[in-house]
């Protein structure tokens, strides 16, 4: 099998495009949910809300983020084991009913216990959502679809820092709560009904008249079933985590999660501090919406087209090329260069931050589906250690005589060090095995 060539395009049907829209709507309201605490914390420190401080806020932000990686490892296994269906429900009830319930919160331990639960369903959806998406889009388009489910959450960044601006004044932080649960709730009647099952998941069960069903409805192509006369090993709790660490695979198993952590420390660290850093070296900024904006303008830009050149011309250069270029763009800024420059060079970082949501769709096409939720759950819940270290060691950066440019270089420092870790991925996986080449194609290990 290879690849067809730039010029035909793959249609995807009516139906996948439907759960293409669904797995959209449940980032953009998992990028709305997540990032509301962010936008109601000012309020909650001026109001002095149950008595909260700078250190029990920190504490609670880092509560969320431990759920979403504890959340992420454990989707993507249980979504292998149980269905991508069920696991996908599950976490969109969980962060829209802990989400309404912080509106109600009596104290701040049982705020940051609905954070945390919270967390749980924003990291354990997308390991499921983006594992499911590429069931149903054509096999030379996966990356590319990947890269469209995941603009959700900038796009929910964008929401929610326009929505803050509004309802914190008039209606309070509360209010931020109230619609997030709520409109979460009204998602999970739709995803009910436009979510379906796994196909190779339901295929390996034995379930194929279940699949031939879905399949047909939804205008996709069934994973190839065994051949006669060969023997499968029957799915079981470990079947997943077996093939993950089989021959062609266990050194990718290891080197995606340390790509995740570099990748979310580059892009949770310059998230939450650029503001800081650029004022400190004499820039005004100005509003820290025009950030926010610039900053997730320039995600949303980079998953589409990174996610499209990974489907064009591999992963790896695209993806290597993403974080290099982010290199780059953070060391210029240690240069002061204008001011109008450095609103182009955020939106810039951005960009080639998002080469971490191109990851996430790399390691998506590298393993089979039967390991692809755990691979995904393992890669983005470990990575979410650097989304937890990255502020922190930051701040003790900023914090020490180093000065401004070093957090620079250390962005910087992480960014090489994803790209190197990237060209380094064997070329043993599932999406190897279908690109042209003259060579002799290895055969998948057994799960």
């Amino acid at each position: 099998m290879t690849r067809p060539s730039s010029a035909v395009r793959p249609r995807i049907s009516a139906g996948a495009r439907s759960v293409v829209f669904a797995c959209l709507a449940i980032t953009l309201i998992d990028g709305l949910d997540s990032g509301m605490y962010g936008a109601v914390l000012p309020t909650l420190l001026q109001d002095k809300q149950w008595g909260i401080t700078l250190a029990s806020a920190g504490v609670i932000g880092s509560l969320s983020l431990i759920g979403m990686m504890v959340g992420a490892l454990l989707s993507g296994y249980v979504s292998d084991l149980i269905g991508r269906r069920p696991t996908v429900l599950a976490c969109v009830a969980s962060f829209s009913v802990f989400t309404l319930l912080c509106a109600v919160a009596p104290s701040v331990e049982v705020f940051g216990l609905f954070r945390l639960l919270a967390g749980l369903g924003f990291g354990g959806a997308l390991p499921s959502v983006i594992a499911l998406t590429m069931e149903y889009v054509p096999v030379e388009r996966r990356q590319f679809y990947n890269g469209v489910v995941q603009t959700g959450f900038p796009i929910g960044g964008c929401l929610v820092a326009f929505l803050a601006i509004f309802m914190l004044p008039n209606f309070g932080w509360v209010s931020l709560f109230v619609l997030g649960g709520a409109v979460g709730l009204a998602l999970f009647a739709i995803v009910y009904r436009q979510i379906p099952e796994s196909l190779a998941f339901l295929s390996s069960r034995g379930r194929h008249e279940e699949a031939r069903a879905l399949a047909e409805r939804y205008g996709v192509e069934l994973p190839p079933e065994p051949a006669v006369g060969t023997v499968t090993e029957k799915p079981n709790w470990s079947s997943s985590l077996k093939l993950m660490f089989a021959p062609g695979f266990r050194v990718a198993t290891l080197l995606f999660p340390m790509i995740g952590f570099c990748g979310l420390l580059l892009a949770y660290g310059m998230n939450t501090w650029i503001p800081q850093l650029l004022r400190a070296s004499g820039y005004d900024l100005g509003s820290a919406l025009t950030f926010l904006v610039a900053f997730y303008l320039g995600s949303t830009i980079g998953m589409l087209v990174l996610a499209g050149l990974a489907d064009r011309w591999g992963s790896r250069p695209v993806i290597a090329g993403g974080f290099l270029c982010g290199a780059l763009a953070v060391t210029f800024l240690t240069m002061h260069p204008p001011q109008a420059v450095v609103f182009a060079m955020v939106l810039v970082v951005g960009f080639c931050a998002s080469s971490q949501a191109a990851v996430a769709g790399f390691v998506g096409v590298y393993y089979p589906a039967a390991a692809r939720g755990t691979a995904l759950g393992a890669s983005l819940g470990l990575g979410r250690l650097g989304a937890v270290f990255g502020p922190i060691l930051v701040g003790l950066i900023m914090g020490s005589s180093l000065g401004t440019s070093w957090v620079f270089y250390f962005f910087a420092a992480a960014a090489l060090l994803a790209a190197l870790l990237i060209v380094l991925v064997p070329r043993t996986g599932m999406h190897d095995r279908t690109a042209p080449s003259t060579e002799p194609q290895e055969v998948a290990p057994a799960a």
